[in-house]
């Protein structure tokens, strides 16, 4: 599923593309892509109107369209085409814009969403969800402070999102891995030192990811992105990456360096 990194990679790609231009027509090819709105209104509250503004939170994606705010989860297999005369093939939704230039939502496999919401701060305190972490506000203190008092797997805490939003199993490991941590370590038993490195790496990882456009193959040889293999041998200290399920979810580690 498209984490943090992915998203932040739509959003900019949806502001470079499709900002500051009128929508002619909005064709709902299939409406099982649709959330709460109905077919109806979706296409009459954005025909007509201009999105002016992108806005990211965790793995959500909004853009400002004057009096109502385009709402899009990615789920598993949703991305962006700008396209002038082809459709991709499992567009979902369609926006055509004066001009020409098209923009289509596209799912394979339907996991994704598109909705409309009235803001994106009421959507946000609505759902419950957590902080994002690459949010100015988000600093070393308030992160301990989420960590305060509770119990349970750092892995399963890190994957919550009403604790923090936009990461998921891949990150989740990769930070896991880089500090050295086990992902069933109990939250309550990491030391203060071991809390800012988490901060740290989680921030540094995100931004490195998404300096590359969230390309796993782009990433350094070392991470454990590309020796998620049970068996394979750790590039940082030669132990045998292992693999278990925390959170209900596929997760990799070392078995020698991450304690």
């Amino acid at each position: 599923m498209p984490e943090l990194p992915e998203v932040e990679t739509y959003a900019r790609y949806f502001a470079r593309h499709a900002l500051n231009q009128r929508i002619a027509s909005v064709n709902v090819i299939d409406e099982r892509i649709l959330g709460e709105v109905r077919k109806e209104t979706f296409v009459r509250k954005l025909k007509g109107c201009t999105f002016t503004s992108v806005r990211r939170h965790g793995k959500h994606f909004f853009a400002d369209a004057g009096a109502t705010w385009l709402h899009l989860h990615f789920g598993m297999t949703g991305d962006l085409a700008y396209y002038r005369d082809t459709p991709p093939r499992f567009a979902k939704i369609v926006f055509a814009f004066d001009g020409g230039m098209h923009l289509a939502f596209e799912d394979v496999r339907l996991f994704g969403l598109a909705d409309l919401v009235d803001s994106p701060d009421d959507f946000i305190r609505e759902r419950g969800l957590g902080p994002d972490p690459l949010d100015r506000a988000f600093t070393p203190k308030r992160f301990a402070a989420l960590l305060e008092g509770r119990r349970g797997a750092i892995k399963s805490l890190l994957m919550t999102q009403e604790i923090i939003a936009g990461l998921g199993n891949l990150y989740v490991d990769e930070v896991l891995y880089q500090t050295a941590i086990h992902p069933r370590r109990p939250v309550h038993r990491l030391k203060d030192a071991e809390v800012q490195t988490v901060f740290a790496t989680i921030r540094r990882i995100l931004r490195e990811s998404i300096a590359r456009q969230a390309r796993d193959a782009e990433l350094p040889g070392a991470f454990l992105f590309h020796h998620r293999e049970v068996g394979e041998r750790c590039p940082r200290c030669g132990g045998t990456i292992r693999r278990t399920v925390v959170f209900g979810r596929t997760t990799y580690f070392c078995a020698k360096h991450q304690r």
